[in-house]
């Protein structure tokens, strides 16, 4: 994978501002793309520093212990309830640790958004509230895993504590204050022979609600009377599971499907990732809140997840390759007993839980609002610096014809929503053009921190809708610390290019759980911020959002709470695009912050590709009795292109390599592919050489098509000086049959043998084929007059032999050779 190159403001920044780390909002200055300083060499830890701030808990141990919170009953709880946690504890030492003991420490509230993020950077030692240690039972043996079920009131409770096993009972945490708390459980052990030292911290957050006679700052939104804040949500439906490169279309109906393996169908199954989130959703909407909760989602679909679970209902194949489109000719005797086309493919078992999913999805949806993702989730920046017509139609346009199709809605339209949550200058004018109305605006969701906002219509900067300069294009932003905290939330957390370098950590050093009540603590701090002037909120999570139901009905409580305390209302998406715009302007320098943006090779590497999908394209003919159409034919190696760069599991650290590889082998394999279905429009000729005897004299050529469609060609040629080849006009080729041509030559008489190299290309001169060469050579033509002389010589020599002979006869007595004696003899 390529490192990106940090700019050395950036790395000046970085390291004057981790030494102010600390809990309580804003104690660590944010960075930005745009601070400057001293330049320097900074290309060695490159990538490293764009992932994790190297200050980050940097007094944490490396003990090889590890704990982390994986299961959390409540992440917005009154102070006087009790929560139960599950401690996963690892030991990854070779030593065993005995001697464990655990206790909780917690922080003072954070009060700003952004400051939940830098709180989870805190060292132990910045958490100012301790509590008494617990002796665990039993030791950690080395590679042993431990999960301890430990209850914790949030009040004063007893002041006692227990150890049963792995079932453990702490202290109350006396949770005074209301708001959002950085949480950590500390645990102490020996180690070898080093003595009772601190082993590992797990970090988590809790929001905490209710009055309390001790809280004089109570953040409840109870307490005041400031108007609700206005919340929409995203809920994404995408996968980073995608057919197998190399397929093409077919129609009327569509080519079978194969994937290459059942991880979807895993996916939409009974415990699978889109199943929970579909489930979540459909029990959010049977809930108390359930109409508040429909009125402020909007369902984002993924137009690749639609078409693929939609040709999955009607069966599918699994295997790591397709067959090839292009039949090459074969012989009868070898095609006994064997099919040519076959692969090393098995039946997909997904076919009835895809059909159930896609059912409930539409049922959903009757009467939802549903606005398409980009297709495969693919980076818009990369696709428009580009600037192929038809792979940033595929991209942008697909989209709104998919989801009628497939779900039989009407979506929302000139929406793009990037995966990478910012936007290039350059991608401006491709998104202005996407409507194919220059005075149609689009509209591209963004997060907040990659814009500088102006002024709005009424005379404030509060709008979250924006129209960007000299441009139709719009903004919508949400809130870039909530996009990041969703971001970092599931199975595979991404860290997102616009959020600030100094707060960036190892996201996989804490739990699932952890960070979902981060995401939440975010949210509740982002409304709170809402009812105190900048009215709304729009959550956008990733569009692979890779959380389980568990941690998805998280969310989805958290929402509703927010509806049923009058904390939030819901606004519709519609109505958050429809809020009069300010002005405002991009960001420069995000790619440069961005810990895995597509890079400009790939993207000229997908152009470039594009371009001869496109050619190839064009030389086929429609015709009016074959439903197939040559852009049906060639859409899914468009496709395969858009899946070459998508952004789903690009900014997750431990995936972004193979998802750059992967993208890489997408594109050769549809390399490949088109240059083996361009070659198989050829011509034969009839061997290496051609003799002709006249000028009438035919020369025989045969041109072949492999493709579905007819091909319309001209036979074009190189050849010597006056040569020349009678060509017979442009001719169609039917699909996937030949033509024979017929053509005459015209060679100089002293030309002798002279080389003839054809090939086809389209009634517009595109070269099509490959070239073939062939010798031509004539016989001499037949001179009469040379002739004549030969014979008239021949005779004279005859004439002049036989009265040679008679001259010596004579001379020797011999008798004339025609005088016979009577007996028969000669004389």
């Amino acid at each position: 994978m390529r490192c990106p190159r940090v700019p050395a403001r950036i790395l000046t920044r970085i390291l004057a501002t981790t030494a102010a780390l600390a809990l309580g909002a804003g104690s660590a200055v944010p960075v930005s793309a745009q601070e400057t300083g001293t330049d320097g060499d900074s290309s060695t830890s490159a990538s490293d520093l764009l992932w994790t701030n190297p200050e980050a808990r940097s007094a944490d141990p490396d003990s090889g212990v590890t704990a982390q919170v994986t299961a959390q009953s409540a992440v917005q709880a009154d102070r006087n309830a009790t929560v139960e946690f599950t401690l996963e504890v690892k030991n990854s030492s070779s030593s065993t640790v005995s001697d464990l003991e655990l206790r909780t420490q917690h922080a003072d509230p954070v009060t700003e958004a952004a400051a939940v993020a830098t709180s989870l950077l805190a060292n132990q030692g910045e958490y100012g509230w301790i509590g008494e240690f617990i002796t665990l039972d039993g030791t950690l043996a080395p590679g042993q895993t431990r999960e301890l079920q430990v209850t914790v009131p949030l009040g004063e409770g007893d002041g006692t504590g227990e150890s049963r096993g792995d079932t453990v009972t702490l202290p109350g945490l006396n949770l005074v204050n209301t708001g959002v708390h950085p949480l950590l459980f500390n645990l102490n052990g020996q180690l070898e022979d080093a003595g009772t030292a601190y082993l590992a911290g797990a970090r988590t957050t809790l929001t905490v609600t209710g009055d309390s006679t001790d809280n004089t700052d109570s953040t409840d939104s109870t307490e005041d009377d400031s108007t609700p804040a206005g919340l929409t949500v995203l809920w994404p439906l995408s996968s980073a599971s995608v057919a197998v490169a190399g397929q093409v279309g077919d129609a009327p109906d569509p080519a079978e499907l194969y994937l290459p393996d059942e991880t979807l169908a895993g996916e939409l199954g009974p415990g699978g990732r889109l199943r929970g989130l579909l489930d979540s959703y459909q029990d959010a909407l049977s809930g108390p809140d359930g109409t508040l909760i429909h009125q402020a989602t909007c369902l984002a679909v993924d137009p690749d997840l639609l078409e693929t679970v939609d040709r999955m209902t009607d069966g599918y194949r699994v295997g790591s390759s397709v067959p090839s489109p292009v039949e090459e000719p074969t012989r009868l005797r070898d095609s006994w007993g064997r099919d040519e086309r076959d692969t090393d493919s098995v039946a997909g078992t997904g076919k009835d839980v895809a059909a159930t999913w896609l059912d409930d999805l539409r049922t959903i949806t009757a009467d939802s609002c549903v606005v398409p993702l980009p297709y495969a989730n693919a980076d818009i920046n990369a696709v428009a610096s580009g600037n192929d017509a038809w792979l940033t139609e595929e991209l942008l346009t697909r989209g709104v014809t998919t989801v009628e199709e497939i779900l039989e809605v009407t979506p929302a339209s000139g929406i793009q929503i990037p995966g990478s949550g910012y936007l290039d200058a350059g991608t401006l004018p491709v998104l202005a053009g996407s409507t194919g109305d220059g005075d149609a605006p689009v509209t591209a969701v963004v997060a907040d921190s990659t814009l500088t906002v102006g002024a709005g219509a009424d005379g404030d900067s509060t709008s979250a809708t924006a129209t960007l300069p000299d441009t139709t294009v719009r903004t919508l932003r949400y809130p870039a610390a909530l996009g990041a905290a969703l971001a970092a939330t599931g199975t595979t957390p991404e860290t997102v290019a616009y959020t600030d370098l100094s707060s960036r950590r190892d996201l996989t050093a804490d739990g699932a759980a952890s960070r979902m009540a981060a995401a939440v603590g975010v949210l509740d701090l982002e409304l709170d911020a809402a009812r105190s002037g900048s009215g709304e909120v729009l959550a956008v999570p990733p569009a692979a959002w890779s959380v389980d139901e568990t941690d998805a009905t998280t969310f989805l409580e958290a929402v509703a709470s927010h509806f049923s305390d009058g904390s939030a209302t819901p606004v519709s998406f519609g109505d958050a695009l429809a809020a009069p715009a300010g002005t405002a302007e991009l960001v420069e320098g995000l790619a440069e912050a961005d810990p895995a943006p597509v890079d400009d090779g790939e993207a000229r590497n997908i152009a470039q590709i594009a371009g001869h999908l496109r050619s190839l394209t064009e030389i086929m003919d429609d015709v009016p009795n074959i439903a197939l159409t040559r852009r049906i034919y060639t859409r899914p190696m468009f496709d395969d292109l858009l899946r070459s760069v998508t952004d789903t599991g690009r900014r997750n650290r431990d995936l972004s390599s193979a998802v750059r590889a992967a993208g890489a082998q997408r594109t050769g394999q549809v390399t490949g592919l088109a240059y083996a279905l361009r070659t198989s429009v050829t011509l034969l000729p009839p061997g290496n050489v051609f003799t002709r005897t006249s000028d009438s004299s035919p020369l025989i050529v045969v041109a072949r098509n492999g493709l579905p469609l007819p091909v319309s060609v001209r036979v074009n040629y190189v050849a010597a000086p006056g040569v020349t080849l009678n060509t017979p006009g442009v001719q169609q080729i039917p699909a996937q049959g030949s033509v024979t041509l017929q053509m005459t030559s015209s060679i100089p008489s002293n030309a002798g043998q002279s080389d003839l190299t054809m090939y086809l290309s389209t009634p517009g001169d595109v070269r099509i084929s490959e070239e073939v060469t062939i010798r031509v050579a004539s016989v001499p033509a037949i001179d009469w007059r040379t002739v004549g002389l030969l014979l008239t010589a021949l005779v004279v020599m005859v004439l002049g032999v036989r009265a040679l002979r008679r001259r010596r006869r004579a001379v020797h007595g011999s008798p004339p050779d025609s005088v016979l004696l009577e007996d028969g003899h000669r004389d």
